[in-house]
């Protein structure tokens, strides 16, 4: 089963696409599970969750994180989970609350925690493919995935609907969230898709360099 662990809605500020219409975006494209997992927000997480059934897609609860040193995500929470922390809280935040923790892009500047912390830090997997950054980027991801002997996952970073699913993770006989969850914990994933093109590399080099400008990058 394919599922797009990575994912934000409108609920982000630098989103577009409601809970609703990311759902059916993964139906019309063969997608078989979602995370949303909105900058520091959780309620289109917890919208999309309300209604996965009747839309016929899993939903995985979720929220990335800005941790002080990165972002993070968290899988399988109810709760916000507050940001600006270490990530060593973070993590032990999210464990607390029954979640798990995924290394977001640790390699992407200047929002990723970095390959020695991803290392370092009790992660429970590492995104080594992720849709919005760079095929170098997502190799030196793997190459800490395959020395920690950790899991993995994937996830497209959509912020738009033609977005979505252009990175997954890939779990077999799953029907819930905690499925999903359960897997991760036990190293039963694999990943597909892809990473971005140099055209996608470029708009995302000047769409950052104008949050800089604004003084909003923070703010994610």
């Amino acid at each position: 089963m394919k599922i797009d662990l990575h994912i934000h809605s409108d609920y982000s500020r630098d989103a577009s696409g409601s809970p609703k219409d990311i759902l059916r975006q993964c139906r019309s494209i063969g997608l078989d599970g979602v995370a949303i997992t909105d900058h520091n927000a959780i309620k289109g997480s917890l919208e999309a969750f309300s209604i996965a059934k009747e839309e016929g897609v899993i939903v995985v609860r979720g929220v990335e994180v800005s941790a002080l040193e990165g972002h993070v995500l968290a899988l399988g929470v109810g709760d916000l989970v507050p940001r600006d922390l270490p990530v060593e809280e973070t993590i032990n935040r999210i464990h607390a609350s029954g979640g798990i923790c995924v290394a977001a892009h640790p390699k992407r500047f200047p929002s990723g925690i970095g390959l020695d912390l991803t290392r370092d830090a009790k992660f429970d997997a590492i995104e080594i493919v992720n849709g919005g950054s760079s095929s170098s980027s997502n190799k030196l991801a793997k190459r800490v995935a395959d020395r920690k002997r950790t899991a993995v996952t994937a996830g497209s970073d959509a912020h738009a609907l033609d977005q979505v699913g252009r990175a997954y993770t890939i779990i077999d006989g799953v029907d819930s969230e905690d499925d999903v969850l359960e897997a991760i914990r036990k190293g039963m994933t694999s990943v597909g898709g892809r990473s971005r093109t140099g055209t996608e590399g470029l708009r995302y080099s000047w769409e950052t360099f104008v949050e800089w400008l604004r003084g909003d990058f923070r703010r994610l």
